[in-house]
């Protein structure tokens, strides 16, 4: 039998794939962080990272890739999202952590004003996400994904990962 919070990451993944931002967005609490770390260990409030927002951040996000024109996502890149290797830590009755492995391919549609303009480029991770029950509901509460190219230059990256 399949944990609620497994279907929340493939969910996660699944509305991700699909540009369902909003509906994807509705999957994090009120008090959300979303953090890719360029040094896992380093913490975000004092180091540079790749992203760390949080959840008024991550709105900010989704409107402007939804709804504003924005040439490097007009149209919007195909994307393929694989997780695997899940294994759940209970900290509380109402509280897990996850840690999975994850991979993204990217090809970018479009026109001569995107970079990088029909290359497919996959970009792997460790996943550790926390999940919270509110309300019987599963959210997520805290989620980092530490790049494997996380130290090398990465371009273009007008997304969602």
């Amino acid at each position: 039998m399949t944990h609620p919070v497994e279907k929340l990451i493939y969910q996660e993944a699944r509305l991700l794939d699909q540009g369902l931002l909003d509906d994807w967005l509705a999957l994090y609490t009120s008090d959300a962080t979303y953090w890719i770390p360029i040094d896992e260990n380093a913490d975000p409030l004092k180091e540079s990272s790749i992203i760390f927002d949080n959840h008024l951040r991550l709105q900010m996000r989704v409107e402007q890739i939804m709804r504003q024109a924005r040439v490097a996502q007009n149209p919007s890149s195909y994307m393929m999202r694989m997780v695997s290797n899940i294994s759940l830590q209970e900290q509380a009755s109402d509280r897990i952590v996850a840690h999975f492995s994850m991979l993204l391919t990217e090809v970018r549609s479009g026109d001569w004003r995107q970079q990088g303009l029909g290359d497919m480029r996959q970009l792997p991770g460790h996943c550790e996400l926390e999940a919270v029950n509110v309300d019987g509901i599963w959210k997520i509460h805290r989620k980092k994904i530490v790049l494997l190219n996380r130290k090398q230059p990465i371009t273009g990256l007008s997304f969602l990962i």
